[in-house]
């Protein structure tokens, strides 16, 4: 079986059950890509990312023991790998440098 759901034309009942679903998910191997995991620092990138970047992205920072609640270089950089965007671009390269410094 294969579905595709577009969340955009659900009703909205039915968008927040799936978004308080996906939210008891965060944090586990079931995580659907719908719900925020991340630290306001990350909005901008990560709530246009498509489901799939989400998934990648937080499948990953389990894997590799990141919380995503913190703002650090190797977040940073996990986004940018998944993204296919240099970190430089994405939050500049005086703030990249800082960050890669204090870690």
């Amino acid at each position: 079986m294969s579905y595709a759901i577009n969340l955009e034309v659900l009703p909205w009942d039915a968008t927040v059950a799936i978004l308080n679903l996906d939210k008891s998910f965060v944090g586990t191997p079931n995580y659907m890509g719908v719900a925020y995991f991340w630290a306001h620092e990350y909005k901008h990138l990560l709530r246009d990312a498509t489901i799939s970047q989400r998934r990648r992205i937080h499948n990953k920072a389990l894997d590799l023991g990141l919380d995503f609640c913190e703002v650090g270089v190797k977040q940073w950089e996990l986004i940018g790998r998944v993204l296919r965007m240099p970190v430089e671009e994405m939050i500049g390269k005086e703030y990249y440098k800082k960050l890669k410094e204090a870690a």
